[in-house]
């Protein structure tokens, strides 16, 4: 179980200093892929944490939204700073990876900004960070989610889409010349820049109170282009990558 202080979100710094500030904190389990490219699940953990000025109300965000703080903008239109955690890879993962190198769990540190051209029903969103080693690489993430709310309920849906830069398509889908040594059913491999991954999510939650709220969500991407030809991919796992989730939220207000 890998469990990281991801996704907390802070929509206004200032409502920091706001005695009656309205915190929200909770967390959700899922199961997704244990690797770039793997077939197998694995389990795992994130705490969420924001908050909010009193007098606004409870916005809207998506489970797969990495943990980011507003600096400009506010509404319909915001950007700021971002944080978002990358997957690791070991061969205690599958002892298939023999020969390829350990990818220790690390972030990605960049910027992001979302519009909501049709207010509280569409949003689209982008994310862009470069890990925090220099062959990490940077990655790029696009996002679309139409909102609905019905009631207690709040459903919503859309588009996903990642490009890495050619060090972070690299470090999780290349194969070293030396690895058939160890590993005959890898092939060597050089993964170029591009295209990553295109998929969708969903999402689902309800207010249970006007204090707790659950949710539950899933997404799937369909690694492409050299992420999908990596041998990683075709001989150990697969292109298909589904991860799913749910967890609960408590808000409280903070006396003076």
């Amino acid at each position: 179980m890998i469990v990281a202080a991801q996704p907390a979100t802070a929509e206004d710094l200032s409502a920091l200093f706001d005695p009656n500030t309205i915190v929200s904190a909770g967390g959700f389990v899922g199961s997704g892929p244990r690797f770039q490219g793997s077939r197998e699940a694995g389990l795992w953990g994130l705490p969420y944490l924001s908050f909010r000025k009193a007098d606004e109300p409870r916005e809207w965000w998506s489970p797969d939204d990495a943990l980011d703080a507003t600096l400009v903008g506010q509404g319909r239109v915001q950007a700021g700073v971002v944080l978002d955690v990358r997957d690791g890879r070991h061969l205690s993962d599958d002892r298939r990876l023999a020969g390829l190198p350990r990818l220790p769990v690390t972030v990605g540190l960049g910027l992001f900004g979302e519009v909501w051209p049709i207010a509280d029903t569409l949003r689209l969103r982008a994310e862009i960070t470069q890990g925090i080693r220099a062959h990490d690489g940077l990655l790029a993430k696009l996002g679309a989610d139409l909102v609905g709310r019905f009631g207690r309920f709040t459903l919503s849906a859309g588009p996903r889409f990642v490009h890495g830069d050619e060090a972070a398509m690299r470090l999780d889908f290349d194969v070293p010349v030396g690895t058939p040594v160890v590993n005959p059913i890898l092939s060597p491999f050089r993964a170029a820049a591009g295209p990553r991954s295109g998929g969708a999510t969903a999402a689902v939650s309800y207010d249970w109170t006007e204090a707790w709220q659950i949710f539950s969500y899933v997404r799937y991407d369909r690694l492409i282009a050299s992420a999908s030809d990596s041998p990683i991919t075709r001989r150990i796992g697969t292109p298909n990558q589904l991860t799913v989730a749910a967890g609960a939220i408590y808000s409280f207000r903070l006396s003076p």
